[in-house]
């Protein structure tokens, strides 16, 4: 709570909004229910919840603050940069070891600073201990990188336009229907990041992404939006139990049924495009996961500047697709893709969307209810403090910066890659060097 609090002589109640206005008689005082405080014997906070605006605000609140970092990002920042300086002052160092000894050091050194500020509770600390896990929840969960997704295809539409504008100038024709670019900026746009893994010989590497495993699934997949794919699939490298499945996938579905035991989770095979297509297969999660999308967040509905943004982030999330043109045309704009397109997404997705919004409108809300605190905290004569202001109300386009529980994610994520394509250059090297023994 922001103290010191305006003194109220009296409790009140506004008829119009039903606001509840409790009677406080100290400027350090917190609003206080006489009986819950007589059996709870502690300090407390209460508000009588009236509104929807109220209920969003607590909601958004309460889960903000549940999975916080306790470390801010500049203050992690701050931390890394002073590890990174104190790593390169040791003479020690130099020229003495290789570049992956070298990064290990660094990223140990970063981690053990970090961790030496990090505040933990003492249930926390027990529960290391006993070795315990750390958290627990209901779900599951699966990282999906939205924006470079996005961006590639918004890169295969302007390719597309490109080559239309061409053809219509030398035709003469008028090109005024062709639209432009308006959701990307050049200066920000990044590359793809893809994940590099191994082929069969294991002397060759090949690049992978979600975007290239969904571009080129099962043909029996066609109507699954990239969301759901996340979401039900993931892929494995096939072994003797899927080929025997994917042999049997002809087997007629009464013999199926009759088969005892507990059913094999569904397997499908990839396109010949796709570059592991003889050497991984799509597998069925036990238990369905939920996206995290990494990067930027999809933007607030009623945004006017972010609108092209918003409907190309759900033509690629919730319609199902291949190429870009299966979203949008080349002579439309994203938002009138979506309106021709729209009926294609399911009511499961919808749902999800819906609660995208929701989510805009509860942080909304938090803001505004701050705000509203912060005036009612404020003693005669005094002034807000811009510290305790809502830095970031509008900070939901493309270029947002990354959250650090975004980018500790990613990094998490792809780490398992890392390490692989690193031994695999280990057999390589150790391979050249047999041969030139030899």
């Amino acid at each position: 709570s922001i103290m010191p609090r305006k003194r109220v002589p009296v409790s009140t109640i506004d008829p119009e909004t039903g606001r509840i206005c409790m009677k406080r008689s100290d400027p350090w005082m917190n609003n206080f229910n006489e009986y819950i405080i007589s059996a709870c014997r502690s300090n407390m906070d209460i508000k009588f919840i009236w509104t929807g605006n109220d209920t969003k605000a607590l909601v958004y609140y309460i889960t903000d603050y549940v999975t916080k970092m306790s470390l801010s990002f500049h203050d992690t920042f701050s931390l890394v940069q002073k590890s990174i300086t104190s790593l390169q002052n040791r003479n020690n160092q130099v020229d003495k070891e290789n570049v992956i000894e070298k990064s290990r050091k660094l990223v140990l050194r970063c981690y053990n600073t970090l961790a030496s500020q990090q505040e933990l509770s003492g249930v926390q600390v027990a529960s290391y201990l006993m070795n315990w896990d750390d958290h627990y929840t209901t779900h599951k969960f699966q990282g999906l990188y939205l924006i470079q997704t996005e961006r590639y295809l918004q890169t295969e539409l302007n390719e597309m336009r490109a080559k239309q504008n061409l053809q219509l100038v030398s035709h003469d024709v008028n090109d005024e229907d062709v639209c432009d670019d308006e959701a990307i900026n050049d200066e920000n746009s990044e590359e793809e990041n893809f994940q590099i893994q191994s082929t069969e010989d294991k002397n060759n590497f090949i690049l992978v992404n979600t975007r290239i495993d969904y571009q080129y699934r099962s043909d029996n997949l066609n109507k699954t939006c990239l969301y759901d794919f996340v979401s039900t699939f993931y892929k494995k490298k096939i072994n003797e139990t899927d080929l025997k499945y994917l042999s049997k996938s002809s087997t007629t579905e009464a013999q199926q049924n009759n088969q005892r035991g507990r059913p094999s989770n569904e397997r499908f095979s990839f396109q010949k495009e796709h570059p592991q297509a003889t050497t991984h297969v799509l597998m069925k999660y036990s238990q369905l996961h939920v996206p995290v999308l990494y990067g930027p967040q999809i933007p607030r509905q009623d945004r006017d500047d972010t609108r092209e943004r918003y409907n190309r982030a759900l033509l690629t999330l919730f319609v199902p697709w291949r190429n870009a043109t299966d979203l949008c045309d080349i002579n439309q704009t994203w938002e009138d893709a979506f309106e021709r397109r729209k009926n294609l997404i399911s009511a499961h997705s919808w749902k999800i969307i819906e609660n995208i919004q929701l989510l805009h409108e509860c942080k909304k809300d938090r803001d505004e209810h701050l705000l509203q605190v912060i005036a009612e905290a404020q003693v005669e004569n005094d002034s807000i403090d811009p510290a305790f202001l809502p830095s970031n109300q509008g900070a939901d386009g493309e270029h947002e910066a990354d959250d650090i529980d975004d980018l500790i994610q990613l990094i998490g994520s792809v780490d398992e890659f890392t390490a692989a394509t690193i031994n695999a250059t280990k057999k390589i090297n150790r391979k050249r060097i047999y041969s030139r023994n030899d």
